[in-house]
């Protein structure tokens, strides 16, 4: 009792399923064979067991004999776009964007081919040969298989894609410092930041890249500063005209990547100005002559890289030759050249010019015979005589003092202590010195510290240096 209640049911299956394939096969010779197999099932239960199995292979050879193709779904099929010999590449254009990477297909064919298919054997290549010119287009695609294997296109999903096109173009742009959050300390200012590398080229879609009018090199941190500092920053902001481009910039590549920004930071000073005077005569009133002179400006705003500006308590433009000082002259001086390098002139003022008195100055032409002149530091073995007769002599200076003076006031010397014990004609140097007054000076007209005159100069006969 108990085998047959274990057979029964197998028995049942069977038979259902022997019903069906003697259906299938009523007029095929296998039909005999099915027949001795189920005779052989009654008889045999260990034959039972191999006859389905039998079984189900003959199921499979039938299919394949009855139906010989399938159908078939293969999923993440890649999507390739070929520009290779197309019209496309023709007009150097380059596939921008595309709407999807991958796709959905199903097959039909021989069942033998089809089975040994998978989806990485597949690839849907995308038609371009419509593509002639920049913009964005709607196209098919054709499905390629890398096996030898016969097969049909049931269906794509997508069944077209979108891909834009166009020129990929360089474009070399300067960089321009974007300090957001960066802040001055109060008594100092900053100087004109400076970006390195301080271009950038820019790769990418032509419509793109040339809508770009501003590149940025940004500095995100906070930071107060009160000396000259140096930030680095790989982040890039680009503008067209005002706008940030919120285009998806990883279309776009960058030849340069890394940006140092120099910030100078200066100390302001306002600086009264002054002026350094040369060739004065001995116990010369410099302070009575630099009350007289009139600055078109008296101090400049200036601005240094250093705190060593806040020692200064004045600022000198140049110097003024007593040589060359007349009644009214006016003196001029570029800032240029009285600003230390690295120095930034707030004022904008370029020239200042430093005007000498008028009022209440006088000048006098005093007449200096050669006899007159005296020679010190000389040679014993030498005689010296001026060939010239004299010389005329200007004085210049405050106006009683100049109607006072005369020539037994005024001292004329040259000094031999250079004198190359040569005898002949020598070009000599003049001095000048006055005793008595100090706010009057000499005016040498052509500029010289000093005038020259022609000196002769001999040996010393003997009888004169016994003497």
């Amino acid at each position: 009792m108990i085998k047959e209640k274990m057979t029964e049911k197998p028995k049942k299956l069977l038979d259902k399923s022997l019903k069906k394939t003697k259906k299938l096969l009523s007029d095929s010779p296998l039909n005999k064979i099915l027949q001795g197999i189920a005779e052989s099932f009654k008889q045999d239960t260990s034959l039972r067991i191999l006859s389905i199995v039998v079984a189900i292979a003959i199921w499979a050879v039938v299919s394949i004999s009855v139906y010989p193709t399938m159908e078939r779904v293969y999923y993440n099929v890649p999507v390739k776009i070929s520009l290779e010999n197309t019209y496309a590449e023709a007009n150097q254009l380059d596939v921008i964007t595309s709407s999807t990477e991958i796709v959905t297909v199903k097959l039909s064919g021989n069942r033998s081919q089809i089975g040994e298919i998978k989806s990485e054997d597949l690839t849907a290549m995308v038609d371009v040969s419509s593509v002639m010119m920049p913009r964005s287009y709607k196209l098919h695609m054709n499905v390629e298989c890398s096996k030898a294997a016969e097969f049909e296109v049931v269906s794509i999903e997508p069944d077209t894609i979108s891909v834009s096109f166009d020129k990929i173009i360089s474009k070399e742009l300067p960089i321009t410092p974007q300090l957001e959050n960066v802040r001055i300390a109060q008594g100092y200012m900053s100087g004109d930041a400076v970006v390195t590398p301080s271009t950038v080229t820019v790769t990418g879609p032509q419509d793109m890249v040339n809508s770009i009018t501003k590149v940025c090199a940004r500095v995100s941190p906070e930071k107060e500063l009160d000396s000259t500092y140096e930030f680095t920053t790989d982040e890039l902001v680009l503008y067209n005209n005002n706008a940030v481009i919120s285009d998806d910039n990883e279309m776009l590549s960058f030849d340069k990547t890394a940006f140092a920004i120099q910030i100078p930071v200066f100390v302001r000073q306002t600086l009264p100005l002054e002026v350094n005077i040369i060739n004065a005569p001995d116990k010369f009133d410099l302070d009575y002559f630099r009350s007289q002179l009139v600055f078109s400006i008296s101090a400049i705003d200036i601005a240094a890289p250093n705190d060593k500006i806040k020692e200064l308590k004045s600022l000198n433009i140049g110097t003024i030759n007593m040589r060359e000082v007349d009644v009214g002259s006016v003196f001029e001086f570029k800032a240029e050249n009285f600003l230390p390098d690295g120095y930034e002139n707030l004022t904008q003022i370029d020239t200042v010019t430093v005007t000498c008195p008028s009022e209440g100055i006088k000048k006098k032409a005093i007449a200096i015979k050669g006899k007159d002149i005296q020679f010190v530091n000389r040679p014993a073995q030498y005689e010296f005589e001026p060939v010239s007769s004299g010389m005329t002599l200007f004085v210049v200076g405050d106006e009683e003092q100049i109607d006072s003076i005369t020539r037994e006031d005024i001292t004329a010397q040259i000094d031999l202590i250079d004198f190359d014990m040569q005898e002949g004609d020598h070009k000599m140097s003049v001095g000048f010195i006055i005793s008595s007054y100090d706010k009057v000076w000499f005016n040498g007209g052509d500029g010289i510290a000093t005038p020259k005159i022609i000196v002769k100069a001999s040996v010393a006969e003997e009888e004169v240096l016994e003497e």
